[in-house]
């Protein structure tokens, strides 16, 4: 019972941690206005200022366990930093790793209430993730954590919940900054070539776990179905086509699905890019 205590209490401190950090990035003032203290501040997102300090306020006043707590109760305030525009890109960097952390220690599970949404709610943020145009150091960091946060999420085991869509916009968004490191820093490259290894190698790893009912379901044009199972067969039959399509081998044009989604992303440019 003791050590179960322990164990929350040490969530509750890591979170709070976590959220004081990225109040700090915030308020922080930019370099080129040093004497104005609450400048950023006060140009920031009033609603995500609310939110991160709404959540340190519940921290330390949990009404149940970590593990049976809604996971968008305490990820929703990072993945709004990620998303705004008016947040610097160190703070963004700053948030992508307390995200980064959560999903390691595995605070939520399969069986926590709100897992499957807040997971894919996790993707659809990342994904969307925005950056500033202005130092290009400070995207390369961003885009580096982008990487290691899209691998953790493939990586939880609440990944079987993520649909198929979410699935395939993962290894997208992967693909385009392997495109976009070409012109930047080596190490960039080599990490972004790795995770697109990695990723694919996770995704497909779960073929031997798919029951046929899902290759059912997979045939089915109905965006319900897409939208009550985890992803499975549909998502690994269009990503191969999406990969063949790199060597020309198949016209992906001629195919039907997420791979046609997955080829019109490509040739957009990616928010988080």
């Amino acid at each position: 019972m003791q050590k179960s205590k322990s164990k929350e209490l040490g969530l509750s401190c890591m979170l709070n941690t976590e959220v004081g950090a990225l109040l700090a990035v915030i308020r922080r003032p930019p370099e080129s206005n040093p004497g104005f203290y609450h400048l950023h501040e006060e140009g920031c997102d009033a609603s995500i200022l609310q939110s991160l300090k709404s959540l340190r306020a519940l921290l330390f006043n949990p009404q149940q366990e970590w593990r049976m707590v809604d996971p968008s109760v305490y990820l929703a305030p990072f993945l709004d930093v990620i998303q705004s525009d008016d947040i610097p890109a160190a703070a963004t960097a700053v948030a992508l790793q307390s995200i980064l952390k959560i999903l390691r220690l595995g605070i939520f599970d399969e069986k926590t209430p709100g897992a499957k949404d807040v997971i894919n709610s996790a993707v659809t943020a990342i994904t969307g993730c925005r950056l500033e145009k202005t130092n290009p150091i400070a995207e390369d960091a961003v885009m580096m954590r982008i990487l290691q946060v899209l691998t953790a999420i493939m990586r939880h085991r609440c990944s079987f919940l993520l649909t198929d869509h979410s699935t395939c916009t993962v290894v997208n968004t992967c693909f385009q900054v392997v495109q976009q490191s070409a012109n930047r820093g080596d190490l960039l490259q080599r990490s972004a070539r790795f995770t697109m290894y990695e990723l694919i190698q996770i995704i497909y790893s779960r073929l031997p776990d798919i029951e046929v009912k899902d290759w059912e379901n997979s045939e089915s044009d109905t965006e319900d179905n897409s939208m009550d199972s985890g992803y499975g067969i549909r998502s690994a039959i269009d990503i191969f086509h999406f990969l063949c399509s790199l060597l020309n081998v198949v016209d992906i044009m001629e195919t039907d699905g997420l791979t046609s989604t997955l080829q019109t992303r490509i040739h957009k440019s990616s928010p988080c890019i």
